[in-house]
């Protein structure tokens, strides 16, 4: 599956892999991020399990260094992922998966933000904030310049994309108004837009209204009518029928299978 924000992903017992376009194993001497928009599966590494044995597949916090050492002990996988997304234009990258070798620095921030997690702090403050941001523009400045898509957005199209982010709740958002904030002309400001962003503006917002309820189908427990008018969408009819025709799957299969997919 693709999910439309970054993932960051540190197994501290291995015994798992990504695959995307070639198959890349989770051990504790690596951090993997994955851009948005990068279609790949995971999976356990089902050869440390006994033949005829079955074996089951769940998400779970761990509270307790007791409960993280019996854990890794075992034969459990055992990992930190962390969701994020950067904004226009920075979430604008090549889909792929990359791999950077664990340092020194970066096993201090990683080791700091799972004893807190573990410590039951589902809301980080300051200093716990500051370490997540090192963590992550830390691993986000060694991406190759190649990885990031080159491209001069006209200011007067990255006004009317922020205008869309802001007030992506209402439906009320039409060419005349981006256009207006552009000072420009419907017609004109249409053909830029769709020469900037290979989109019509219209085609634009619902890709990103789309790409707001996947983050709320994997991460909150609002239903689907509920996530259809937090996204715009007039009814939660219309919301299915866009959605499946953008993600070829329906919101309700897409919120099951993200969801084991952590």
């Amino acid at each position: 599956m693709a999910f439309p924000y970054w993932r960051l992903y540190w197994n501290h017992s291995g015994h798992a892999r990504v695959v995307y376009n070639r198959t890349i194993y989770l051990e504790p001497d690596k951090i993997l991020l994955i851009p948005p928009n990068t279609p790949f599966a995971t999976d356990i590494d089902d050869s440390r399990i006994p033949p005829n044995q079955n074996y089951s597949l769940k998400g779970g916090r761990v509270d307790s260094l007791e409960m993280e050492e019996e854990m890794t002990s075992g034969e459990k996988v055992l990992h930190l992922f962390i969701h994020f997304t950067l904004g226009y234009p920075h979430d604008i990258i090549s889909p792929d998966i990359f791999v950077f070798d664990m340092t020194e620095d970066l096993n201090t921030l990683i080791t700091s933000i799972t004893r807190k997690l573990i410590d039951g702090q589902v809301k980080f403050e300051q200093t716990g904030s500051l370490e997540l941001y090192s963590l992550l523009f830390s691993v986000l400045h060694r991406l190759p310049a190649k990885a990031w898509k080159s491209r001069n957005i006209d200011r007067r199209i990255v006004q009317g994309i922020r205008h869309m982010e802001k007030n992506l709740q209402k439906t009320g958002i039409s060419n005349t108004t981006l256009a207006g904030l552009g000072g420009m002309s419907v017609n004109a400001y249409a053909r830029l837009f769709k020469e900037q962003t290979a989109y019509s503006p219209r085609k634009y917002l619902l890709r990103m209204r789309v790409d707001k309820a996947c983050s709320l189908l994997h991460h909150s427990d609002l239903s689907i009518e509920q996530i259809a008018s937090f996204c715009g969408f007039s009814d939660r009819y219309y919301f299915t029928r866009i959605f499946s025709r953008t993600m070829n799957i329906p919101p309700g299969a897409y919120r099951k299978h993200s969801s084991l997919i952590k």
